[in-house]
Formats: structure tokens, sequence, C-alpha cells
């Protein structure tokens, strides 16, 4: 198989979701699973990301090119998928809350700022504490928010050696022995720094394309689902990436 470093790489892991037998309909089961989660949420998403997940346990284990696997065993797609999802959330909660604190903070002051009864009157001035309060609350919710961001930031970059590490193996514990994939992660850093900014790319380029149909009034109607769509075939390459480069990363720790 040929290594993402490559342009012959880079197409085959951008393209697949694509290519081979019934892609189309791969394509439309992943994409009713999206929608079917913003009725009941949460749970379509379980064998969704068990799915993804196979993409990237076929390019570890049979050293594959990228493919779009059977929607089959679905009782191996919700137990894969809890592992994945549930090691997503850990990896990316906690950047999360710091980002929704800082937002709390940041319009707490301005809020409290209506409970003033002087913010009413045209005669009063607003009290120096709450002025200096409302910046404090202002810049401290910004600072805490970038934070968030920047703990975001590491996520996306240290989730995909975890991950990769959890689908090698098929335990949950794994994602989280940092020790035995820090190495890996090590071994081939520029090949994650690429699918980073690679899978980056291509998000931009699918969310663009999504977003052009605003400018439509019949293709607009089309939007939700084509969101959907674009939400699977993001998430199929970015699984796809994590196989590949996890997969490099172990022959060059090997090597």
């Amino acid at each position: 198989m040929t290594s993402t470093a490559s342009l012959e790489g880079v197409k085959k892991t951008v393209f697949f979701p694509f290519q081979g037998k019934k892609w189309g309909l791969k394509l439309l089961i992943g994409s009713a699973l999206n929608l079917a989660n913003y009725i009941l949420p949460i749970v379509p998403l379980i064998p969704f990301y068990g799915y993804v997940g196979q993409i990237a346990r076929h390019v570890i284990h049979n050293d594959e090119d990228p493919a779009l696997p059977e929607w089959n065993n679905w009782g191996a797609l919700f137990s894969d998928g809890i592992k994945v999802f549930g090691a997503s959330v850990i990896f990316t909660l906690p950047g999360i809350l710091v980002i929704i604190f800082g937002y709390m903070l940041m319009f707490a002051m301005n809020f409290a700022f209506l409970l003033d009864p002087r913010s009413y009157s045209s005669s009063q001035s607003i009290s120096p504490e709450f002025f200096a309060g409302s910046m404090v609350g202002i810049f401290g919710g910004l600072l805490i928010t970038f934070l968030g961001m920047l703990l975001l930031l590491l996520a996306g970059l240290f989730l995909p050696p975890a991950m990769g590490h959890l689908i090698a193996n098929g335990k949950f514990v794994a994602a989280f022995r940092v020790k035995e994939w820090w190495p890996i992660f090590k071994a081939n850093f520029s090949g994650y720094i690429l699918a980073f900014l690679l899978m980056y790319g291509v998000n931009m380029a699918l969310i663009g394309a999504v977003y052009l149909l605003y400018f439509t009034v019949v293709l607009c109607i089309l939007m939700p689902f084509a969101l959907m769509a674009a939400t699977f075939i993001m998430s199929s390459i970015h699984f796809s990436l994590i196989g590949v480069v996890y997969r490099d990363g172990v022959r060059k720790l090997v090597a």
C-alpha cells in the first residue's frame, strides 16, 4: 500500500469513499445514521464510529488501501463504536468544558449589568466596580476560551495515534497507554502532521462545497442532506488517515 507521503497515497486516501462496489449505498447508509442522530442523539453515532473504525482496522491489520467495508455485523459495529466514540469524547471533553466555562465567564458580568438598577438610569453612571468586573470577565473569559481551543488543538494532534492504538489492539484502554503509542507517534511525526493538515484541508473543501448550496434557491433544500453526506465522507477519510499513519509509524519504529 502507498503511504500518504506520496501523491498517489493522498489520492487513494481522499477519493476512496467514491470507489468500490456499492459505494453509493454505503454512503447513503452512513449519511442516514448522521441524519438519525438529530432524531435520537448519540445512539446512531455508535455504529457510525464502529464503521469508520473498521476502515482504519483494515488498513492497519491487512495493509490494504482504504476502502468502504460492508454495513454488516451490527453487533461488532456497536461494540467497536462504543470504544471509539468514548475515547473521542474523553480526549475532546476537557477542551470543550474549558471553552464553555470561558464563554460563561465572558458573558456573566454583562448579564449582571441587567440586575444593576443604575443601568436603567441616564442620571447615574455605572459603578467602577461593575466596570472593572466586566472587563475581568470579558478578558478572563477570552483567555480561558483560548486555552480551551488550545486543548482541542492538542487533542486533535494526539487523538489519531491514540485512536490508531485502540483500533489496532481492539481495547478501549489502549488509547490511554501513552507509553505504548508515543514511540509510534514520534517515529512518524511528519506523517501525523501531514495527515492533520490534509484532514483540515479536506474538511474546509467539503464544508465550502456544501455551503455553496445556500446560493441557490432550489438546491438549498438539499443542504441538510449534503451536510450529512459530507460528515460521513470526512469521517471516513479521517479514519483512513489514522490507519495509514499509525501503520507507517509502526513500520518506521520497527525499522
